[in-house]
């Protein structure tokens, strides 16, 4: 029987949180360019603000009572794909190890091209074979944890008025113009849960949260616009970010600050259930998703085939210069040649990745 490893992987979190910790960390996820300094200076206070991230001390919790679990079934390591332990490290560590084949298991339960795909394209190796879990959001104990703690809030609120908010790190709305599943998976999310709980359709919503600005639209709304578009509120929002499972940034200050701060600017209870973390029903759902898959097939992956750099810069060539181009981009580059003029366009690099993988060909 071959030697096989579980490979969790989680996004990764500042080394230390001084002005440099943070910008060492910006830019392993801007890929080697250094973000502006008002930009790390804006990530580096919202870092203070929130005491630091617990996220690694979290999923290393995680990472231990996987492994315990597991036993001799299978080894289990950790990376991360923005800060140490890297991804590329520790598949070096499972080759000295003697692992063949490993199965990967990226801690962000949907699916999308900006999230694990960006870790796919790290997986690597002569010696393993890989097989990657897509998403998981639909297990059972992960279901009904979001269910149970939300209902223990609704159980606090009583017969009084209240909103649930399901948020989901928001992506580039050209995911829906070339099938990223991660938009119908969150929406499938929620409905899930909310059936579980009963809701009304009129009972609960979903928002898009802590978009990056890397020169592209995003899918919408945003939850700060929800909240400040809306014209009525009820007493209570219950804002659950279903796309995250532990405490880190995006939950402690997007969450746990920007919307707290604008419930009480708008005279609304801020709730928000715990994440998950290292609960015993978040550990049930990873060890199920884990037995459902690991005497699956695992194969030689090849990542410059198979995935793409979904922030790379844009090159300085590839402008559109083809009609039968312009047909297969999205509105909004549509929009930008009628305002900027074809000769001031060039084709974005994502968008031309998606269309190379879409129409079969290149595009240069």
């Amino acid at each position: 029987m071959s030697k096989r490893a579980v490979l969790m992987m989680t996004f990764g979190s500042p080394e230390e949180i001084t002005y440099e910790g943070v910008a060492e960390f910006f830019t392993n996820i801007r890929r080697g360019v250094r973000p502006e300094p008002h930009e790390i200076q804006t990530l580096y206070d919202n870092y203070v603000r929130i005491g630091g991230t617990p996220l690694q001390r979290i999923t290393r919790e995680e990472v231990d009572m996987v492994a315990t679990a597991l036993g001799k079934q299978a080894s289990v390591y950790f990376a991360n794909k923005f800060s140490r332990p890297f991804i590329t490290d520790v598949i070096k560590e499972m080759e000295n190890d003697g692992i063949e084949e490993c199965l990967c298991l990226i801690l962000e339960p949907h699916y999308s091209y900006y999230s694990v795909m960006g870790y796919e394209k790290f997986l690597e190796s002569g010696q393993i074979k890989f097989q990657i879990i897509k998403d998981w959001y639909r297990e059972h104990d992960l279901l009904h944890y979001w269910a149970d703690e939300i209902q223990k809030i609704l159980d606090q609120i009583g017969d009084d008025s209240y909103k649930v908010i399901f948020s989901a790190h928001s992506v580039p709305v050209l995911a829906i113009d070339f099938g990223d599943p991660y938009i119908d998976q969150i929406y499938d999310n929620s409905r899930l849960i909310a059936e579980i709980l009963g809701l009304k359709e009129e009972q609960y919503t979903n928002t898009w949260q802590s978009e990056s600005d890397i020169g592209i639209p995003w899918i919408k709304p945003d939850v700060l616009e929800y909240l400040r578009d809306e014209s009525e509120h009820p007493n209570h929002y219950i804002f659950v970010p279903i796309a995250f499972i532990s405490e880190h940034i995006e939950v402690l200050f997007d969450n746990d600050v920007e919307c707290k701060e604008l419930c009480h600017e708008l005279g609304v209870a801020y709730h928000r259930p715990p994440m998950p973390n290292s609960d015993s029903r978040l550990i049930k759902a990873l060890l199920s998703t884990i037995q459902s898959h690991i005497d699956g097939d695992y194969s030689d992956y090849q990542p410059q085939l198979e995935t793409f750099d979904e922030l790379e810069a844009p090159s300085s060539t590839g402008q559109i210069l083809e009609a039968e181009k312009d047909i297969q981009m999205p509105d909004f580059v549509k929009k930008l040649i009628a305002k900027k003029g074809r000769e001031n366009v060039k084709m974005p690099y994502l968008v031309k990745k998606m269309l190379e993988k879409k129409y079969g060909k290149k595009y240069d």
